[in-house]
């Protein structure tokens, strides 16, 4: 408010309103909603100072604020204010000036015959000038604000991310997520060369070599399983994802990896479940062609079981055939209903066979 309301006084002794430099600094900057409020105000105080040419002033108010809108626009879809949105301004504001004064007539134009220089001096130098050194001021601001914002979204992603430079493999910025993983800190991770990470054997290091080969001759390279050391010197596994990008002439590689536990383990569980379907099926088929035989089986010992006595050497062996085909009935509603693959203990020179007891969520109790 003080610089919208403030005068400049020339040299001839002159006093110049300075109220639409700062209105047109503020409205290139921040837009129309706030030009209206800035306008506002000069607008009413000139009103209350009065006078005949109080009419000019609020018109250059106006065109001042006008003219800031429209540079806010284009600066905007430039993506920034930069000396040709000031510059421009700048010489919009001193016409629309010199205009506000060649409408009071031959007093206003003696007015700018004499104070033409230091107007020009004032638009320029004051918008001109001025809006550039504040764009780089907010330029900056923004920077800083942008840089905490990519840090605070990194830092929060559940993969490890480093940026490296891909001709010196000098490490630039990494996450928190690597920082855990690699158990250096931050500032210990900068600067560092990738290769301390690498295991000592030469074909696990020739693995890591093929991988930066690709990235650099593809733009883009995938690893899984690949030996990494931390900073207890512990070797674990990791997968990673690399992809070189340019920005604003530099190359730099963004590294995305994280532990391999979790994907073996995902990868262990869908084998296992792919393993059980199949023997499931299998099972559950064998099952069916033994069940229709064995049914057979079955009735037919308990026809001559009708015709044997109980004190028969005949009627003991049909016991033994009857306790076997009912023991083999258990094991066929067993193989229907296998849910977990559980092994016998190893024997020696046997392959490991399938626990159909322990497979199974049928309990029923053995044949004697």
């Amino acid at each position: 408010m003080v610089l919208i309301t403030a005068r400049v006084e020339t040299p001839e002794g002159i006093d110049l309103d300075a109220h639409t430099v700062p209105l047109a600094l503020i409205t290139l900057f921040e837009g129309w909603p706030t030009a209206l409020v800035a306008t506002t105000l000069p607008a009413a105080y000139r009103v209350w100072l009065g006078g005949n040419d109080a009419w000019a002033s609020l018109l250059s108010l106006g065109a001042a604020a006008a003219a800031g809108s429209l540079a806010h626009v284009w600066a905007r879809r430039d993506g920034g204010v930069r000396p040709r949105h000031a510059l421009t301004l700048s010489l919009v504001v001193f016409v629309t000036t010199f205009a506000s004064f060649a409408l009071l007539g031959p007093r206003g134009l003696t007015l700018v015959e004499r104070a033409w220089l230091p107007l020009l001096a004032i638009s320029v130098v004051g918008t001109g000038v001025v809006a550039r050194l504040f764009g780089d001021v907010v330029e900056r601001a923004e920077a800083v604000d942008a840089h905490a914002r990519f840090r605070g979204i990194i830092d929060e992603a559940s993969d490890a991310i480093r940026i490296v430079d891909p001709d010196t493999l000098k490490i630039l910025d990494v996450n928190r997520r690597d920082c855990e993983i690699s158990g250096y800190t931050r500032g210990a991770l900068i600067g560092r060369d990738v290769r301390h990470f690498w295991p000592d054997e030469p074909d696990l290091r020739t693995r890591r070599e093929a991988t930066i080969a690709e990235a650099r001759d593809h733009g883009f390279a995938r690893a899984f399983g690949t030996p990494y050391r931390r900073a207890t010197g512990e070797l674990i596994r990791v997968d990673s994802t690399r992809r070189i990008v340019n920005h604003h002439g530099r190359r730099y590689e963004i590294v995305i990896y994280r532990e391999s536990v979790e994907r073996e383990a995902a990868e262990t569980a869908q084998r296992e479940a792919a393993d059980l379907r199949a023997v499931a099926l299998l099972a559950s088929a064998a099952a069916h062609e033994i069940n229709n035989p064995l049914t057979v089986v079955v009735g037919s010992l308990e026809l001559l079981a009708r015709h044997l006595g109980s004190d028969q050497q005949e009627r003991r062996w049909l016991d033994r055939a009857n306790a076997a085909a009912q023991r083999i009935r258990d094991i066929v509603a067993r193989m229907t209903r296998i849910t977990r693959l559980e092994r016998t203990d190893a024997r020696p020179g046997l392959p490991p066979m399938l626990d159909i007891h322990k497979s199974s969520d049928v309990e029923s109790p053995e044949a004697p």
